[in-house]
């Protein structure tokens, strides 16, 4: 996010990576939240289907992972480094010309819910 902030100051200003890069200062992992692992769906940046196609299997995985007793996490932050920041890029070794269309965080979750909240019962007029 230094990196950006930096090379593309409109961006960064726009996605407030200023403050996300302070609470990092000061000890906290806003962009990651210490999540064990990273799925990040990937193509062709020539493949006009790939963003649609990303997103439909990213928000699948999110609603498959509470089955296998897993958290999700989307990493907006994360999937904009993957872009933007040549290190970044380096480090996923993503094949040929591929970008990444999306990321999620995975793991166990800290907490589980035992009931939904209370709702108020829905008002519906059928016509």
């Amino acid at each position: 996010m230094r990196y950006t902030l930096k090379q593309q100051p409109d961006l960064a200003n726009l996605l407030n990576m200023d403050r996300v890069v302070a609470k990092w200062e000061a000890g906290k992992d806003p962009v990651c939240r210490r999540s064990p692992h990273m799925i990040v769906a990937h193509a062709s940046k020539d493949n006009r289907f790939a963003p649609v196609a990303s997103a439909t299997a990213l928000a699948y995985l999110e609603l498959a992972a509470p089955s296998f007793g897993l958290g999700t996490c989307w990493a907006g932050y994360f999937n904009a480094s993957a872009n933007l920041w040549p290190p970044m890029q380096e480090s996923l070794a993503l094949p040929g010309d591929n970008i990444s269309y999306g990321a999620l965080m995975i793991g166990y979750p800290k907490y589980k819910y035992h009931r939904l909240p209370p709702r108020k019962d829905p008002q519906i007029i059928w016509r």
